[in-house]
């Protein structure tokens, strides 16, 4: 059995060093049913399982978008394809996909039926939006993957040429200090390189929660802050204006 600890720590903080590049698309299912998405998922996880084995890619995960009445528009389904760098990336763009695709599911179906199973895509009705991006950033992994697990993600406009900085070297501080005392498990930043939008975020980030500090732990945590912290927070709040939030559920995941 995979120790995932070790093995999804080695992964995320290998990419910082790495630049990985890393795609979001955001599904919005339309006139298909959940259903009839959520079985060519299960098609595709094969495939993305062997790519990763075949060092075309390094991660591949399904999250669902847990839905707020109050959002207008929200996504279902947020698809997360991550490269360990450029390099990578390329070569697997050079692939020709539905070839690779039916080698790996040679023996397992035949052509006729790979082929419905191929073309579910084109008739299932939705909206997609793509993002694309570099991590420049993050903490190490205190935690394990799993199907079930919830992530934030957050959507940034930085609004001067100090905002990278904040986030790296000061509030980076303060999220390894929730690694350490567990009510944090992991932190990212991804800035946004290219989109299918014209108005897209410059700065993607994601926090992993860990347990709720005890009002004695709080008070803990607290007493490190100093003035100067509190100028800083202060100071980073006005380089980056908060565009949108969204809480995500694993669903697949391969690596």
């Amino acid at each position: 059995m995979k120790n995932y600890l070790n093995l999804f720590t080695l992964f995320f903080t290998s990419f910082v060093f790495s630049q990985a590049q890393i795609t979001y698309t955001s599904v919005r299912l339309a006139d298909a049913t959940e259903s009839s998405y959520l079985e060519l998922e299960e098609f595709w996880a094969e495939i993305h399982e062997n790519l990763i084995k075949d060092d075309y890619a390094s991660f591949w995960a399904i999250w669902k978008v847990e839905q707020d009445s109050e959002k207008e528009n929200q996504s279902d389904y947020l698809i997360m394809n991550i490269w360990k760098d450029s390099i990578q990336k390329a070569k697997s763009m050079q692939l020709d996909l539905k070839e690779y695709a039916m080698n790996v599911y040679k023996g397992k179906l035949s052509k006729s039926k790979f082929n419905k199973k191929w073309d579910i895509i084109s008739k299932i009705g939705s909206e997609r939006r793509q993002y694309h991006m570099v991590r420049i950033d993050n903490t190490i992994f205190n935690g394990k993957i799993e199907n079930g697990m919830k992530i934030q993600i957050n959507a940034f406009k930085a609004l001067n040429d100090e905002y990278e900085q904040y986030e790296t070297e000061f509030y980076k501080k303060w999220h390894e200090k929730g690694i350490l005392n567990g009510s944090r498990k992991w932190w990212e930043i991804n800035r946004v390189v290219g989109s299918s939008e014209e108005n897209y975020p410059s700065h993607v980030t994601v926090d992993i929660y860990g347990k709720e500090l005890s009002e004695e732990e709080q008070q803990e945590f607290w007493k490190e802050v100093t003035f100067t912290d509190r100028m800083m927070w202060q100071n980073g709040v006005k380089t980056r204006e908060l565009l949108g939030q969204e809480i995500l559920e694993l669903v697949y995941y391969r690596n």
